[in-house]
């Protein structure tokens, strides 16, 4: 089969790779949809600690069942199904604990989706795979991963009916925030983006675009919420920056949430009194649990997001380091992946 192989930044070939075998009570999916992330775009640019080469990057993706094992009961050749890429334990003190995302003992699927087929082992296919309803693409399936990342980071959020949330940042995981915080009933969503065109789709959602570079960020956010400022600040770019500045839009009582990760090493000032005297939290949010993964999938489903609307390229596997550089360039804003089978 065919694989797009990572070997270290700045190098990637299309390579003709053994074909994953599965155990019995696995499923070996054929992928038709798999997404370029953040996480894919670094690790190619610098590398990554996770990832190393020679590997297949990729953890967004859709397909089709190509092939089930003898204990399978539950999904047969011919189901197009969004398979999450790892799903937590159960048990472990994280999980036992609600916080299924830092599980110590992960399952997960057998490599990266950047190629025609993944095995997908018990555990994954029994909590983090899901059918696609009849009328879903495999570009909108293959979108239940980072949709299912933004529905964690907003629960961290503690938003409630009629909060306004400020997001910095209008990439990808942005765009989606702000359309699953407008479905959840969040009665504002401010986005903050120096690209127009990203703002642009930012409009097209339904949120309420502003470019710093232009307009006083700040005045909006007192403006738009009667002085009160923003319950909750989303900051979807990867810089220490942008969380010192997250301080200044903040409400009392409110969440300011370092939803992109920084790069190693990098230091962030916080106001002591912000945090005392205002009672301001500083959280993380990273990965999704099983739970709202499936979730993704209904809320797609059910017309309440419209995840496709981001992706702007769609490539063939073969083009996957193309896609990559489009991305990282910001010349796309969404690439899609796809085999046609």
């Amino acid at each position: 089969m065919k694989a797009a192989i990572y070997h270290g930044p700045g190098k990637m070939t299309l390579e003709d790779v053994e074909r994953p075998s599965i155990d019995p009570a696995g499923i070996l999916v054929e992928v038709r949809a798999s997404g370029v992330c953040g996480t894919d775009v670094k690790t190619f640019l610098r590398g990554h600690r996770f990832f190393e080469p020679p590997c297949i990057l990729g953890h967004e993706f859709a397909g089709v069942v190509a092939e089930v094992g003898s204990q399978v009961k539950d999904f047969a050749p011919g189901d197009r199904v969004a398979v999450a890429p790892y799903v937590p334990c159960g048990f472990c003190p994280m999980c036992q604990g609600g916080l299924f995302e830092l599980c110590y003992k992960k399952s997960g699927v057998s490599g990266g989706a950047f190629t025609q087929y993944v095995s997908v082992p018990k555990e994954v296919l029994e909590r983090g795979t899901v059918r696609l309803p009849e009328g879903m693409s495999f570009a909108a399936g293959a979108m239940a991963e980072p949709l299912a990342c933004t529905l964690n980071g907003l629960e961290d959020c503690r938003l409630k009916l009629g909060d306004t949330l400020l997001i910095l940042g209008a990439g990808p995981m942005g765009l989606l925030s702000a359309q699953a915080a407008l479905a959840q009933g969040v009665g504002k969503v401010i986005v903050s983006e120096l690209n127009e065109e990203r703002l642009s789709k930012a409009r097209e959602i339904g949120a309420i675009p502003v470019n710093p570079k232009r307009d006083n960020l700040k005045a909006l956010v007192k403006r738009e919420t009667n002085g009160l400022m923003a319950q909750a600040v989303l900051v979807c770019v990867g810089f220490a920056e942008a969380v010192e500045e997250a301080q200044a839009y903040v409400a009392p009582g409110g969440v300011i949430n370092m939803f992109g990760g920084l790069p190693k090493d990098s230091t962030v000032t916080v106001d002591p009194g912000l945090i005392h005297y205002q009672q301001v939290s500083l959280v993380g949010s990273f990965g999704f649990t099983h739970v709202q993964f499936r979730q993704a999938v209904e809320l797609m489903a059910a017309g309440r997001i419209d995840a496709e609307r981001i992706v702007t390229h769609t490539l063939p596997l073969e083009q996957a380091a193309q896609g990559i550089k489009l991305s990282a360039e910001q010349k796309a804003l969404k690439v899609m992946l796809v085999n046609e089978g």
